[in-house]
């Protein structure tokens, strides 16, 4: 059988995944416990996002931010709800619109998933020179912006 160009090649989007997925792995190994039953990468960066704000966060702000199917965020907010890492709070004269916060539960959970990402990050990159980390993550930004070009490149043809 005769090799072609696609074999031959190391293909930058299988070992973006096989890293994502063995940090993910790493990292909510460590952070969830056996009382949690909301322990996915997405409720994790979902609540870290609500620990860093200072304004007021509804589930029609995070839709804008986080891009996730409505019906994704829905269910994410449900689970880190049932789990009591989050409540829905009236706001002052719209008993409608509920602000999300995040309760003393999910606040230590944050902290917990910080720090394990912290200690994964660390264990991972030992041995690894500033310099060449530096340059792999220059490297690793244009990849995403080119992405993110080819992404708009493509839709603006369809356009057309």
């Amino acid at each position: 059988m005769e090799t072609r160009e696609f074999d031959s090649k190391t293909h930058i989007g299988f070992k973006c995944e096989c890293i994502s997925r063995e940090m993910r792995n790493a990292v909510f190994r460590g952070a969830c416990t056996d009382d949690t039953e909301t322990c996915s990468i997405k409720h994790g960066w979902l609540l870290g996002y609500l620990v860093r704000q200072s304004e007021p966060v509804f589930q029609k702000d995070l839709e804008k931010i986080f891009h996730f199917p409505k019906s994704t965020l829905a269910d994410i907010i449900q689970s880190l709800e049932k789990d009591g890492f989050i409540a829905k709070v009236p706001v002052d004269g719209d008993g409608r619109k509920k602000q999300i916060v995040v309760t003393d539960k999910g606040l230590k959970f944050n902290e917990n998933a910080e720090a394990q990402i912290i200690e994964v990050e660390d264990f991972i990159t030992q041995g690894i020179n500033p310099d060449e980390f530096e340059t792999t993550i220059r490297v690793l930004d244009q990849i995403i912006e080119n992405a993110r070009s080819y992404k708009s490149q493509k839709t603006s043809k369809k356009e057309d």
